[in-house]
């Protein structure tokens, strides 16, 4: 069973170590975000990646945050209000389905979340379904060296695991980045 983080414990998501760990900017340096664009971040959580998103899309473009625990959409829903950010839609999903039309999105993020998806290659094939032709997918996750917070080493996930995946579903151009001594990131274009 998949290691899923705990919606009462969502304070942890702010913490100032974490936010070292997993560097926004780099992130959205290296998926190539620019204004104007469709995002989606699946697994949204309290809209970590979400947030910072929507100010550099802009008013010309959108961000789907999508999550399966209320909780966690219900504090971002809060935050982009506090932020005066309305160029984004929190959205309760179900973690086997994707409620987007087909190459709606210009570029999907999961930021911490692959190691929780109980189907991990049907998720990836669901966000290359919303995913337009050329699109990019980018998966942060923690690497496999002791961190003081993210899941237990036995959950987390070999960059190489997602490579594959990306791979068998025919997405190019897949590289590898160290974003932090303890994240990393996979890219992906969808075909």
């Amino acid at each position: 069973m998949p290691h899923v983080f705990d919606a009462k414990k969502l304070a942890k998501l702010d913490d100032p170590r974490r936010k070292e760990q997993i560097p926004v900017d780099k992130i959205l340096e290296l998926l190539g975000v620019k204004t104007g664009e469709f995002i989606l971040d699946f697994g949204c959580g309290i809209g970590f990646l979400a947030l910072p998103t929507a100010k550099v899309v802009g008013d010309t473009g959108f961000v789907y945050g999508v999550d399966i625990q209320e909780a966690m959409l219900v504090e971002a829903l809060n935050r982009s209000k506090q932020e005066k950010l309305f160029n984004i839609a929190w959205v309760l999903t179900h973690p086997d389905k994707i409620t987007l039309p087909t190459a709606s999105i210009d570029c999907v993020m999961m930021g911490m979340v692959a190691h929780e998806v109980p189907d991990l290659k049907g998720m990836l094939a669901e966000c290359g379904r919303v995913l337009k032709p050329g699109g990019r997918i980018g998966i942060v996750e923690w690497n496999q060296t002791f961190t003081a917070m993210g899941p237990p080493l036995d959950h987390r996930l070999k960059p190489e695991v997602l490579q594959d995946a990306l791979s068998q579903l025919n997405f190019s151009e897949i590289v590898i980045h160290d974003i932090s001594q303890g994240a990393y990131l996979v890219v992906g274009r969808k075909a």
